[in-house]
């Protein structure tokens, strides 16, 4: 039986995907008030919320592994730095060990994918020692100053709680029952307490002058001066807003104009914004001087490549599109009659 696609999930993807995109246009962009500002405040939750999405749907096929997500990673880290090293970036060179910059995600959950098997727990109490493990691993990481870009190590550890606890999370079958048949006043209540928790942990992290680098989970804490106690804020504050997410999601389930098209082609805005963006970065920077040119740019860049032809595209390419095709082509062949 063909499951029923749910769009609520589709119009988050559409939020995320859209904040990615405009994060690393702020890397790139002018000087202009507040900047620094929405970018940590993007930072502080966008990929974690990203990857317990991922985790929600995540199932091992091998056909999908290999060629949805391996031969990708292979094909994309050469073209991306190919593409950089033309466009006169001399501090990029090819290496496979060392995801280039956006790739580190799809290295990283080619990874998750792998362990799914050491995830899948049956019983709840174990799976929760195995989630607070990963937490605390992900708060002893920053100390050890070797965990770094290599192998994208240091995200692998630091962002594997969120992949983790949205696997858990699709399977907490009572969790979602319970929800979905909760009254209005427990539903206003709890939509309640995960925005003031949201306002709460996002002021404390600002007033503890807490940086987007910081955030991104590439950098041990002697690097940038922080510590544990940061970065279990920072875990806080993104397990808040992804409830509150959650919450808001859940209050409209159907599809919404635009959004929910953008949603569901997050794979070829997240594929090839990145060569854009480094278009603009080393070409055509000046695009980028004032806020206003960012928003039409950013907006640009989702409709150009979130419309479902570009998605169809990259999805056939680079989603194991044409390797589901070539089965379903043997099997027909298979069941045809002989002559």
């Amino acid at each position: 039986m063909r499951e029923v696609r749910e769009f609520q999930y589709d119009n988050l993807r559409c939020l995320l995907i859209a904040l990615v995109v405009l994060g690393h246009l702020l890397e790139i962009a002018g000087e202009f008030p507040h900047k620094e500002t929405l970018y940590t405040l993007i930072y502080s939750f966008h990929m974690p919320a990203f990857l317990f999405l991922s985790g929600m749907f995540a199932r091992f096929d091998r056909g999908k592994f290999i060629f949805g997500m391996a031969l990708p990673y292979l094909v994309l880290q050469t073209f991306y730095t190919s593409f950089v090293e033309k466009l006169g970036d001399s501090y990029v060179h090819m290496q496979f060990s060392r995801p280039y910059w956006l790739l580190w995600y799809l290295f990283v959950l080619m990874l998750y994918t792998l362990l799914l098997p050491v995830y899948d727990i049956p019983s709840r109490w174990g799976r929760g020692v195995l989630l607070a493990a990963t937490v605390a691993l992900a708060l002893l990481a920053g100390y050890d100053p070797s965990i770094d870009y290599q192998w994208s190590a240091s995200r692998f550890i630091t962002f594997q709680p969120w992949f983790l606890a949205g696997y858990y999370f699709r399977r907490e079958k009572g969790l979602r029952l319970w929800w979905r048949q909760a009254g209005r006043s427990v539903r206003i209540g709890m939509t309640a307490l995960a925005a003031a928790c949201c306002v709460l942990f996002e002021r404390l992290l600002f007033a503890c002058g807490v940086t987007a680098k910081m955030l991104m989970g590439s950098y041990g804490y002697e690097s940038l001066g922080y510590d544990w106690r940061i970065r279990g804020l920072g875990m806080c504050c993104a397990a808040s807003v992804i409830c509150l997410l959650l919450v808001l999601a859940s209050r409209r389930k159907g599809r919404l104009p635009v959004v929910t098209t953008l949603g569901q082609n997050t794979l070829s805005i997240y594929l090839l914004h990145g060569l854009l963006v480094q278009l603009l970065r080393l070409k055509y920077r000046f695009l980028l001087s004032e806020p206003w040119q960012v928003l039409v740019v950013w907006l640009l860049l989702l409709l150009l490549l979130g419309n479902p032809i570009a998605g169809r595209c990259v999805s056939f390419l680079f989603g194991a599109g044409w390797y589901r095709r070539l089965q379903a082509m043997r099997a027909e062949k298979r069941q045809m009659p002989d002559a």
